[in-house]
């Protein structure tokens, strides 16, 4: 899996959990910025990350990605890129 595949299917499930914000705008998407992004949010696309790429993520570590470049990092340190 290349980069651009992971970062396009982060991309997808973020698009997923807050169809609101523009495609154009989700690599740039920050939980402080963002009001739709609150805790049941945050579970909701961990739990589609973790679907997505057929991850077990620890919810508590996960508590720090509070950006798309964030979780994109976080994807690709559990996948080993």
């Amino acid at each position: 899996m290349s980069a651009d595949d992971i970062e396009r299917r982060v991309y997808v499930c973020f698009g997923n959990v807050f169809p609101a914000v523009p495609a154009a705008q989700l690599p740039e998407l920050r939980q402080e910025l963002t009001a739709d992004w609150d805790s049941v949010a945050h579970v909701t696309l961990l739990a589609s990350l973790g679907e997505e790429f057929g991850l077990d993520i620890d919810f508590e570590a996960a508590a720090d990605m509070t950006s798309a470049a964030a979780a994109v990092r976080m994807i690709r340190d559990q996948l080993g890129h």
